[in-house]
């Protein structure tokens, strides 16, 4: 038997025979402490370990929580005509459905040129954890340092040259620029391709006692389970950013408007040297280029305020509601313009009842800074836990 396979320790936790006489060479080249506990104890005293770390942070949380909570919510019998619902993707999420964004990334698959490029691009640690808004985090550099590489690969002359072409110097600029277009282009497609695919994966109604049928509703959500789950009239919700079942009419998603984005190519201020110009035919290249990333800028970002202008009917129609209802919404800033709108147009909105879901320590501060933003007493909130 190679001795690659001798087992030399007993896991402290379970006592199962683990490592091998390879494993223990590699610990002591790298200088490195022999582990005490088997890989498989080692992730769960890690995950406990993490567990008791966010119980204990959010027993700090709510030792200082400034908003009353409450056990239990009762919307049924209250006048539907003064409620409004705000309803998120954690609605979806507690009746079973796999709809979080890292639910659609491995819907994509690893191979899948829209998932590889978001990847390869978005400058966020965890970009599928806020996806909107991670979209307005482009690596706009890792692009243009590549354009002097498609200008050689293009043969791209200057433009006072006799042999230059118009042609060649538009093809190194889209060359450069084709993972904007890969997210232009396959994202809505490939969003809505995976939208039509979610269920529920559980028969209960956790929000029965909750959900008033006959109030009004704006949901966040693509799909139409507050009318399957909860039999809530489609005529008594707005679906804010489409409605999966209405194939005529693109689903909204994006990052907040970042129409004054705007790319400096003043080439003292590039932080690479490779972004430097060489000449006047390279400056244009990248000013081209930059046309085109403030392209991508505008595409990617949700238009909240045409979003606002199409519906203002409905919004000024919210003058007398009294209570809102906030169901797993995660209050990211891409969506305070509705939030201000509904507040702006309300008779009263000083004295307006908040409502909101929470579901853990991010949520509520979350809610912190959703309530600081639009100036929300902490007195008009309530919070309860879902």
């Amino acid at each position: 038997m190679s001795h690659e396979k001798v087992l030399l320790l007993k896991c402290k936790e379970c006592h199962a025979a683990f490592f091998t006489e390879g494993e223990s060479n590699f610990y002591k080249k790298k200088g490195l402490h022999t582990p005490k506990r088997c890989k498989s104890c080692r992730e769960k005293r890690k995950f406990q370990l993490e567990q008791r770390r966010q119980k204990q942070e959010l027993n700090r949380v709510l030792a200082n929580l400034q908003f009353e909570q409450v056990e239990e919510v009762e919307m049924q019998s209250a006048d539907p005509n003064t409620i409004l619902y705000i309803i998120g993707n954690g609605f979806d999420l507690m009746h079973g459905v796999p709809s979080s964004y890292y639910h659609f990334r491995d819907s994509l698959g690893r191979r899948n040129e829209l998932r590889k490029t978001l990847e390869m691009y978005i400058q966020k640690e965890d970009l599928w954890a806020d996806f909107e808004e991670s979209l307005a985090y482009f690596d706009d550099e890792a692009l243009l340092v590549t354009l002097n590489d498609w200008m050689d690969i293009f043969d791209v002359k200057e433009q006072h040259d006799d042999d230059f072409s118009a042609a060649d110097f538009f093809m190194a600029s889209e060359a450069a620029m084709s993972p904007t277009y890969t997210i232009m282009d396959e994202l809505p497609k490939n969003f809505r391709k995976w939208i039509v695919t979610l269920k529920p994966t559980i028969s209960n109604t956790p929000l029965k006692q909750i959900i008033n049928t006959e109030a009004r509703y704006i949901n966040f959500n693509y799909t139409e389970f507050l009318e399957t789950i909860y039999k809530v009239p489609k005529g008594n919700i707005l679906y804010i950013h489409g409605d999966r079942r209405d194939t005529n009419k693109e689903l909204i998603l994006g990052h907040s408007d970042m129409a004054n984005h705007e790319l400096d190519l003043n080439p003292s201020d590039f932080k690479s040297d490779r972004l430097r110009m060489k000449n006047q035919t390279t400056y244009d290249l990248h000013a081209t280029a930059g046309y085109q990333l403030g392209n991508y800028y505008s595409s990617t970002a949700k238009k909240s305020s045409d979003v606002i202008k199409a519906n203002k009917a409905t919004f000024l129609a919210f003058a007398d509601i009294d209570t809102v209802v906030v169901i797993g919404h995660s209050l990211s800033v891409v969506d305070y313009p509705y939030f201000k709108e509904i507040i702006r147009k309300n008779k009263k909105s000083s004295n307006m009842k908040w409502l909101i879901s929470w579901y853990s320590v991010g949520d509520i501060k979350r809610i912190d800074a959703f309530a600081k933003n639009l100036g929300i007493q902490s007195k008009q909130i309530k919070l309860f836990k879902t």
